[in-house]
């Protein structure tokens, strides 16, 4: 039965989680900034960014919710730290696994929902993104929620699912900023569910960027410096760093996903073919466009970073599920595979987030670290 295979996934992926929450050197850089701004008013944030070019290769103030969240469980908690912050992402991570269960369900039915989610319950990028004090693992539950509300919404027309979804998308937008630049590639998934474009819906799909910035204009009690944020973060993606670190050929995404990942990568590039080249289930031809239209977006951007395709790796983990299950149902062999799949992807986190200690996975440190490349003297 569903519940009894669920929860104890559930339960493990959390467990996990939770016991790796144990990060004692945080970034001085982006960490370290978001505690800043969890610990200033938010008019303040604004203005000290827009000042001090220092800052401008640094998060920047127009991620709104992820601050903004990490300002009132401060003041709930009374904590305020980098460990507060890097919690924060931990309650996300399992949120993610939950929310991985529910979307691939909704898409695929429930064998390959638990295939996805004891997948998504050992990825190494999403364990090491919800044990550090940074934006990304909110950013990729709020994806992965703006997601849910909107298969909702298709399946029942209830108007509730898609108030839901302009909350979430919103959200999303406001916890980084990228998401403008897929955001067609969200709407074109939602055509492809729904086959239908309506006014409602012209309306919906406009109202997430605007209240993104109406919101903003409120908290920041200005206008103008939306577009001057807005003018600074475009010139940061061709700073030193990005260039050094985060440049290089449109495959480079997946090279780091199979360095992180091998073998749900190549499940999840073996789904991609079948979908290319077979005839497959509508709902697996959606998915694989949705996956690939992200990652073909994000590999046309100046900087490529893992980090910034974090909502990628759990749609293509429900991707390798549903190739795995396959129409037939699971067979045999697939406990086995998974079981598999998790030792690897653990001893890899292991290798890399906990015993290299890597921080930002970018190629250099990834391979470094799997001592793929030399080691620097």
């Amino acid at each position: 039965p569903t519940p009894f295979l669920l929860a104890p996934l559930l339960i493990v992926s959390a467990a996990i989680r939770i016991a790796v929450n144990n990060v004692v050197a945080y970034s001085r850089a982006d960490e370290t900034i978001y505690l800043l701004y969890a610990k200033s008013g938010y008019p303040q944030i604004v203005r000290m960014f827009i000042d001090d070019p220092g800052m401008w290769v640094l998060p920047n103030p127009l991620r709104w919710s992820w601050i903004g969240v990490t300002s009132i469980v401060g003041s709930l908690t009374g904590d305020v730290s980098h460990r507060m912050l890097a919690s924060i992402s931990t309650v996300a991570g399992i949120v993610v696994v939950a929310l991985t269960w529910v979307i691939a369900r909704e898409l695929f039915g429930t064998n390959v929902g638990l295939a996805a989610t004891a997948l998504a319950a050992t990825s190494p990028l999403q364990l090491a993104l919800g044990r550090r004090a940074l934006a990304d693992e909110f950013f990729c539950a709020a994806v992965l929620a703006s997601i849910a509300t909107m298969l909702w919404f298709v399946r029942t027309r209830y108007p509730g699912w898609l108030v839901a979804w302009i909350a979430t998308t919103t959200i999303a937008i406001a916890a980084k900023e990228q998401i403008l630049f897929i955001y067609p590639v969200l709407l074109l998934f939602w055509w492809l569910r729904s086959r239908r474009v309506s006014v409602v819906e012209i309306v919906a799909a406009a109202a997430p960027p605007f209240f993104f910035f109406a919101i903003y204009c409120l908290l920041a009690r200005d206008v103008t410096s939306f577009f001057r944020i807005a003018s600074i973060i475009t010139n940061a993606m061709t700073a030193p760093y990005a260039e050094q670190y985060q440049s290089g050929p449109p495959h480079r995404l997946l090279l780091d996903l199979f360095a992180v990942a091998p073998i749900a990568t190549i499940l999840a590039i073996a789904a991609l073919v079948t979908s290319a080249l077979r005839a497959t289930s509508a709902e697996f031809r959606h998915v694989a466009i949705l996956a690939t239209g992200v990652l073909v977006v994000h590999a046309l951007l100046p900087s490529q970073n893992l980090r910034y395709i974090a909502p990628v790796d759990p749609l293509l983990r429900i991707l390798a599920a549903a190739f795995l299950v396959g129409e037939r149902g699971a067979t045999k062999w697939l406990a086995a595979l998974l079981l598999i799949n998790a030792a690897a992807e653990l001893v890899l986190f292991h290798k890399i987030f906990i015993a290299a200690q890597v921080y930002d996975p970018v190629t250099d440190n990834l391979l470094r670290a799997l001592k793929m490349l030399p080691a620097i003297k």
